[in-house]
């Protein structure tokens, strides 16, 4: 069965890859990476992440302490929803390869943590743009746990404190990318062990697919 997660969409001369995984993994440090990569190889790059820099990602990232299960759900879809419409497909119309730290595939692992039904986070979230490069970060748990012991607290960060949450994001992320793949269409997920490589390393074979992709459409 098919579930109804990613609408058809008409090509657009950009590319959106999607930048996923747990807590720690290391999301962002390899978005910008991979995001600097692009530029230097003269791509049009626009890095963003979610929730968004607007004014309903504020809200759901700054939320997260208070506000709890469906609420949360929808405002985080709220959120991918709007910035689809006004920052993604634009820069995606203008021709830009488009770095996204987290999309959905993470709404399908901390808002099932947080109690959510699977059929119900992806129902609020039907009708997304398929992501043309899809990657997943995955690492040891014990390391995982290592790096958030290290870093500092981030206050209102309620998912990384949940007792034993690290395992719980270990074993969604790959039930997540099973139902993606298999029920949603979704492309096939780079899958990068980022538990001794340096940011640098992973960023750089994401780097390669994005620009075999690009040479291919054009």
């Amino acid at each position: 069965m098919t579930l109804d997660l990613f609408r058809t969409a008409d090509p657009l001369p950009g590319l959106l890859v999607t930048i996923d995984g747990p807590n720690a993994s290391g999301k962002t440090s390899i978005a910008e990476a991979v995001a600097a990569r692009l530029a230097d190889a003269g791509v049009t790059v626009h890095a963003t992440r979610q929730p968004s820099a607007s004014e309903i990602g504020k809200l759901a990232r700054g939320s997260e302490a208070v506000i709890g299960g469906r609420a949360l759900a929808c405002l985080v879809a709220a959120d991918r929803h709007h910035q689809l419409a006004h920052e993604i497909v634009p820069a995606l119309e203008a021709g830009a390869a488009v770095v996204c730290d987290r999309y959905v595939e993470s709404s399908l692992v901390l808002q099932r943590i947080d109690g959510v039904e699977l059929e119900y986070v992806l129902a609020i979230n039907s009708g997304l743009r398929r992501p043309d490069v899809r990657v997943r970060l995955e690492a040891s748990k014990d390391v995982l746990v290592a790096r958030l012991a290290a870093r500092a607290t981030v206050p209102g960060r309620r998912f990384e404190g949940m007792p034993g949450v690290t395992a719980r994001e270990l074993a969604l992320y790959a039930d997540a990318d099973a139902v993606l793949g298999s029920q949603c269409g979704a492309p096939a997920a780079i899958v990068l062990d980022t538990s001794a490589s340096a940011p640098d390393d992973q960023a750089r074979r994401v780097t390669d697919v994005v620009l075999k992709r690009l040479r291919e459409m054009h």
